[in-house]
Parts: C-alpha cells; structure tokens; sequence
C-alpha cells in the first residue's frame, strides 16, 4: 500500500512537470538539468522519502524513493499507469457514493441510536418487571407444588388404607357371602315352616275357639277368640295333675325372661309362649269376664318336692279397675291360701304403685309386680335365683311367712263349668316341708 501512494504521489509529479513547464525567474539559472540538480539534491537533503521527478533528455522520469533506491520509467508507461489508477478512483468515488447513499437511506430507514437505546430501556424496565412477576409467579408456583406434593402424599397414605379396607372388606364379603348362602337356606326352610305354621293357623283360626277344652288332653299353642276381642295365641295344657283343658297364664322355669318390667309391659304381656311369658292382665281381664273361671297354681322346689294352690273363682277386673283381684273363691291345696291376703287388691309395678302402704312401693321392694297389700305373701313374679334362698325378691309363695325361692311356678285357668273339685289332685303334703 505504501508503495502504490508513493507511485500516485509520483504520477501526480509527473504530469504536472510535463504539462506545466516552469518557468524562470529572474537570476535563475538557464541550466535547467543543473536546477533540477540542485532541486532534487535540495530536497534530498531536507525529506528522504519525498519523491523527486527529474525529466532526463532520454524522455524518463526517475522516481527516487529514498537515497538508495531509484525507479525509471518511461512516459507512456507512466500514462498508462496514470490511467489505471484514474479508473480505480473513480471507481472508488462511485462505491464511496453509493455508500454514501446507502448510508442516509439506513439512516431515514433506521432510528437513530437514541431511539434504540430509549427503547432497549424501555424494554428492560418491561423484561425486569415481567422478570420480577414471573419470579414471584415461579415462587408460588413452587409453594403450591409443595403443598399438593404434601397432599399426593397424604392422598397416597390414604390410599393405601383404603386399598388395605378394601381388601378386607373383599374378604368379608367372601365370608358374608357364604353367610348370606346359609342365611338363604335357612330362610327357605324357616318360610317352609312359616306356610306350614300359617296353615296351622289358619285352620286354628277356622276352628278357633273361648278356651283350651276342646283340646283335651293334647298340649299345644292354639288360637283362642274372645268375642268382643282381638284372637290372640295362647299355651294349652291338657296333661296336668289337675286334668285337661287348662290354659296357661304365666310360668317360671329358669329364669331367661325378665319379669322386672313396667306397667305398659304387664298389660299387653311379654315372653314365649313355649317357655317363661305372661299372658298380659288385658286378656287376662277378657277371658275372665267372659265366663267363671278358676285358678290352679302348681309350685316346684328345688328339691324336688311340688305342691298347688287351687282356687275356684276367679276374676280380673279391667283397666280402669286397676286390673284388679276381684274374685278368688274357695282354696284347696297342699301350699297355702298365700294369695288370699292380695284378694280385692290393684296390680302394682315399680312405675304404678297401687298397693296399700303409703311409704314405699312394694313392687320396687320386692323387685317384681303383683296384687300387692302390704305388701305380700306371695310374689310369682319376682326375681328368678338359680338356687333356693331366702330372699324378699325372690319367686315365693309364703307358708307362715317364709321367702325361700322356688325353682318353677306355673298359673292355670280354665272356666269353672268343666271340672268338678273332685277331679283335683288329692296329694297332701306336710306343708313345714315347703
């Protein structure tokens, strides 16, 4: 590069001391060869690298470029030269235009810096919020992560417990299937025997009669039909001491049915039929009212002995009454008269206090519900021990005034017109052994 500015510079040189021969000043020399001498020595002396052109007479043009290098070259080649580079430079001012003009229409086109550097600002402040507002976004993001996180896992325990219930609950309702397999079989069986006790009824009902006579000496559980009354089933006893048709209205044998109950219970009657029960003091009042009746209890000890307490009136009075003893007739029997002491007396129980002390209830006393006075001799419907015992509570029926508990009681009625005194049993017992 450095030459070719040397080689213009002496293009430039040339041309100029071809075209514009100088002219001489006065006291110059006339020698032109020995000024241009002297010039190019003047000027070699004071700049170097400056080039000198000297016209020699063989029509060459010698460019020195420093004191030890001198180039020659002829005029024509000098033009031709001149010419190239000429080319190149109005080459190069026409790129440099075309730049030049390129340039203003990028910069009508273009914003200027300014411009870019408010919006690239305004654009940062936009990113840094947006930045800051998805990095607290981000934030809440993870908390919830972490909250549901904790909840997969809580969700995951829960699981695994209802997973764990489930199989357990397969299994028992492999076991409940089995069971409800067994339940319908025996449904099946038991709907059997429901038709065939339906049909028993039915035909009890067809033949249903006032009382257990007609049954005679065959034990069962019939229907009976009062008239004016609901039928309802009572137990049948034909083989007894005392003789056929009785009707049984009460009975103790083991204790398996609680006898402490309230009034409503005592009215309407509780218990199996088949087993311990009380018929109910409601039908009791009917069966009695309907006709004459009379009354055999026969009583068991432990030790095997047994007695009866016969009486042959008896009559139980209706709700309003108080359910009251109002007939017992005349006893006979190997026990005692223990229940003439209650004759004309209300029904009492621990939530209706009918009897004749002021101070105390005697159902509640003697934890059980009778025809209580003041309060007893008797109480069939007391508490059941499992031994013989002295005890006020207790199932007794009183001879001179003793509690001892029996083992097994059982009421009897059946209506007064059927049986003749003499058809009772006869059995007489020393009654201190009682």
């Amino acid at each position: 590069m450095e030459h070719q500015v040397l080689i213009f510079i002496f293009l430039l040189a040339y041309a100029f001391s071809v075209q514009v021969p100088p002219k001489l000043k006065p006291g110059s020399s006339k020698d032109p060869l020995k000024d241009s001498k002297n010039k190019t020595e003047l000027i070699g002396t004071n700049a170097t690298l400056v080039p000198v052109v000297t016209a020699a007479p063989e029509k060459l043009a010698e460019v020195h470029i420093d004191q030890h290098k001198t180039i020659r070259i002829s005029k024509g080649d000098l033009d031709d030269l001149l010419d190239v580079y000429m080319e190149r430079i109005a080459e190069s001012a026409a790129t440099i235009k075309d730049k030049d003009i390129e340039i203003n229409k990028l910069q009508t086109v273009n914003p200027t810096s300014d411009d870019l550097q408010v919006r690239l600002d305004n654009l940062t402040q936009t990113c840094s919020a947006q930045n800051a507002s998805q990095t607290t976004a981000i934030k809440e993001k993870d908390e919830k992560i972490k909250e549901l996180e904790t909840k997969v896992k809580i969700y995951e325990t829960r699981l695994k417990r209802k997973q764990h219930l489930v199989t357990e609950l397969k299994k028992q309702n492999t076991s409940s299937t089995a069971l409800i397999n067994h339940f319908r079989s025996k449904a099946v069986y038991f709907e059997k025997k429901f038709r065939e006790k339906k049909d028993d009824l039915l035909a009890d009902w067809e033949a249903a009669t006032t009382t257990c006579i007609p049954f005679g000496k065959s034990s069962g559980i019939h229907l009976l039909h009062i008239p004016g009354f609901l039928p309802f089933l009572v137990p049948c006893e034909g083989l007894t001491t005392a003789g056929a048709g009785w009707m049984a209205i009460q009975r103790r044998i083991d204790g398996s049915v609680n006898f402490y109950r309230n009034w409503d219970s005592y009215s309407k009657g509780f218990g199996k039929l088949n087993g311990e029960f009380f018929i109910g003091l409601e039908k009791l009042h009917q069966i009695t009212k309907s006709q004459p009746h009379e009354l055999y209890i026969s009583f068991k000890r432990f030790n095997g002995e047994w007695s009866y307490a016969h009486y042959d009136d008896f009559l139980i009075g209706s709700a309003e009454e108080g359910y009251e003893l109002k007939l017992l007739g005349h006893y006979q029997g190997n026990a005692s008269d223990a229940l003439r002491t209650h004759d004309k007396m209300k029904f009492s129980t621990f939530d209706r206090d009918n009897d004749e002390f002021t101070h105390m209830n005697c159902a509640e006393y003697h934890h059980g519900a009778w025809w209580y006075d003041f309060c007893s001799r008797s109480n069939l419907n007391g508490k059941y021990f499992k031994d013989e015992v002295d005890n006020v509570q207790g199932i007794y029926w009183e001879p001179w005034y003793s509690f001892r508990s029996l083992k097994s009681v059982q009421m009897l009625i059946r209506p007064k017109s059927q049986k003749e005194l003499k058809d009772l049993p006869k059995t007489k017992k020393n009654l201190r052994n009682l």
